[in-house]
């Protein structure tokens, strides 16, 4: 069946015209983000109120009204009692940072010998693949390997009991931060 002229004429006319005509409506086109973006900055903040007891009165009383010399007297004794408590606080706040202080202390204690025994095994590890690979150096030292050995050993376990007591302590010192109501610090 032969092709009929017209439509090829239409074709090879009319097709680049039609390509152009949507890349140029793509081009013009806004992004889904762009759109959201533009309604978002459209869009007035809600109004939101936050209340705490800064804000908020204790008791809600509508027609009741203090004497006004028991109103005095209330309010030096609520100075007086202010006072106290800020007192309390301040040393309390004192405790406080002083047992955070320490936990940060023991941790970086904790961190640094764990180090140290990481490095001594690893040490341990290399002169043993060193003394093993070579039979000449098993034959001739294998006392000082042996007593090198149970010296790096005892080492090792030194550090150990160190790590131990020193997770110890800042299991009590958690412990007394979480009593004093510092919750957990880990």
């Amino acid at each position: 069946m032969p092709k009929k002229p017209g439509v090829d004429l239409i074709m090879k006319k009319y097709l680049p015209i039609l390509v152009l005509m949507l890349f140029a409506a793509g081009a013009w086109a806004q992004s889904v983000g762009e759109v959201a973006r533009q309604n978002r900055m459209k869009k007035k903040p809600s109004a939101s109120v936050r209340l705490d007891d800064d804000n908020m009165p204790r008791t809600l009383l509508a027609n009741a009204e203090p004497e006004p010399a028991k109103d005095a007297d209330k309010q030096a004794a609520d100075k007086d009692k202010d006072k106290d408590k800020d007192k309390k606080a301040d040393s309390g706040a004192a405790k406080n940072d002083k047992l955070t202080d320490q936990i940060k202390a023991q941790k970086d204690e904790i961190a640094k010998l764990q180090r140290e025994l990481d490095i001594v095994q690893r040490e341990q590890r290399l002169r043993a693949a060193a003394f093993y690979a070579d039979a000449g150096t098993q034959l001739r030292d294998q006392t000082k390997f042996a007593e090198d050995s149970r010296k790096e050993q005892a080492e090792i376990d030194g550090k150990k009991q160190a790590i131990d007591a020193a997770q110890q302590k800042l299991a009590d010192l958690q412990e007394q931060a979480r009593k004093a109501g510092l919750g957990s610090s880990d």
